[in-house]
């Protein structure tokens, strides 16, 4: 895998980490009720939002330095598994009609097989960029072609959103 592919990944969960984290810590009480409907018996406090969100922030923070990203990019892959498992197994319970909490407290997403499918492309998408690196320099363009490939993959992850919310909507899901 080339260098500007892996680099470009990397920014694209730079990016869906670090604005996860920041709605979760702008809206504790939504995330504080979701997490009580995902796990069912659980006391959810602000402590678990925090926590969670601070999980992001240090994932943001590993896949930031060159030495820590395999770090990161692992654990990268591991919550967003982490994250379809949850949803699959509030599917699999009749939960499919709450809100994901993906997108955000204002997003209509609520929790589906595509939402599931989804997230399990971004961890195969975490475990490609572990792929042995082919040192592919271009020079000066090396961190616009990363970005590039980081912009475009979160263009494609907020379509797909978008896609997945018209696609409820007009089922009449939500």
């Amino acid at each position: 895998m080339p260098d500007l592919i892996s680099n470009g990944i990397a920014l694209f969960f730079i990016w869906l980490f670090a604005v996860a984290a920041l709605q979760k810590l702008g809206s504790l009480r939504y995330y504080r009720d979701l997490f009580a409907t995902y796990l069912p018996g659980f006391s959810a406090s602000r402590l678990l939002v925090w926590s969670v969100a601070g999980s992001e922030l240090f994932l943001v923070l590993l896949l930031l330095a060159p030495q820590s990203r395999t770090a990161g990019l692992l654990g990268s892959a591991g919550l967003v598994l982490m994250y379809a498992l949850m949803m699959t197994w509030k599917i699999k319970r009749g939960g499919g009609d709450m809100a994901c909490g993906c997108a955000g407290p204002d997003s209509a997403l609520a929790v589906s097989p595509a939402l599931v499918v989804r997230n399990l492309v971004c961890a195969a998408l975490a475990l490609l960029a572990l792929l042995p690196s082919a040192i592919i320099s271009a020079g000066m363009l090396d961190f616009g072609l990363s970005l590039s490939c980081a912009i475009f993959l979160s263009l494609l992850y907020l379509c797909s959103d978008q896609i997945i919310a018209n696609a409820q909507y007009m089922a009449g899901e939500v």
